[in-house]
């Protein structure tokens, strides 16, 4: 675990794995501002002995959070601006070329658009529940949840949906907003398939690289990452906007996810790549690489790094 300065903000990585020979697999977190550390490594951890897996705190939340961050500074491009002054770290630490790069929801839409600005760091990509198109990800998943409460006549979420109105270009009146919506939707499985997605999320606040401080902070991380990011994450439609990517790429999506949904399979048809694949996990939702995890570290290993490591 080390504490690094990106952007003249301190932040926090962890890196395990068997030998620091490894290839190094960078994880872009989603949330915004929810670390997915103790997850990783529960269910993942069996990535731990083919990869240098490197868990990374953005700023502002987490272990990064700090309430001395400036919210002007809480941009997609600074986040990007970040992630490459991490990989340059990364590879003068470990001595070596290039990462792969493994995002999943908010943090595939960031790992994507790192993948179009720096691909000559990258040995491969790696988009788990791969946002596309924002915008219209929010209208459909806000659709689904006043649907089913309208079929089961569920009275008291048809007056807080009808209140909190549906998304204006991906973004609710405020994130109590969101945070009402999601709760609706985990509630009718709309995140998590048959895993229960509380479960999954509280291995957040339990990972090893977190004190009781952090504990503490976790939540006023994601709160503020949230207030500052969130508009402008889900203003992006990378449908629109990127046809072709310099490498490898593969998408991992849950076939139940109705968060982001199955956009990612006609923006896999159509993106150009040196070599491209994606594996539909048919029994996840939004939390696909934790929800069937034995199947996605085997893909991790057999498929992402045999066919990029030689190379």
């Amino acid at each position: 675990m080390e504490k690094v300065t990106l952007g003249n903000v301190e932040q926090w990585y962890i890196a395990r794995g068997s030998s620091i020979e490894n290839p190094i697999l960078l994880f872009f977190h989603g949330g915004p501002g929810s670390p997915q550390t103790g997850a990783q490594h529960k269910y993942n951890r069996e990535l731990e002995n083919h990869f240098l897996v490197v868990n990374w705190d953005q700023r502002g939340c987490g272990k990064s959070y700090n309430k001395d961050v400036d919210p002007q500074t809480m941009n997609v491009q600074q986040l990007l601006s970040d992630a490459y002054e991490l990989v340059q770290h990364l590879l003068e630490r470990f001595n070596q070329k290039k990462v792969y790069i493994m995002g999943h929801s908010m943090g595939a839409l960031i790992g994507v658009l790192f993948a179009e600005k720096y691909p000559e760091v990258i040995s491969a990509y790696v988009g788990i529940n791969q946002p596309i198109n924002r915008p219209l990800e929010e209208e459909i998943s806000y659709k689904f949840t006043f649907d089913y409460a309208t079929k089961v006549n569920d009275k008291k979420a048809i007056v807080e949906l009808e209140q909190i109105g549906a998304p204006n270009n991906g973004s609710y009146k405020s994130i109590d907003g969101l945070v009402k919506q999601r709760t609706y939707l985990t509630k009718i499985g709309g995140v998590t398939y048959k895993k229960n997605a509380m479960f999954i999320n509280m291995h957040y606040l339990l990972s090893s690289h977190f004190n009781m401080r952090d504990r503490l902070n976790f939540f006023k991380g994601f709160s503020f990452t949230s207030q500052h990011l969130w508009e402008e994450l889900c203003s992006y439609n990378i449908a629109e906007s990127l046809y072709e990517l310099d490498v490898p790429v593969y998408f991992v999506m849950g076939r139940h996810d109705k968060i982001v949904h199955d956009l990612v399979e006609t923006f896999y048809q159509k993106v150009k790549a040196p070599r491209k694949n994606i594996l539909i996990l048919e029994n996840s939702g939004h939390m696909a690489c934790f929800e069937e995890p034995d199947v996605f570290n085997s893909f991790m290993i057999n498929k992402v790094l045999k066919e990029n490591e030689a190379v």
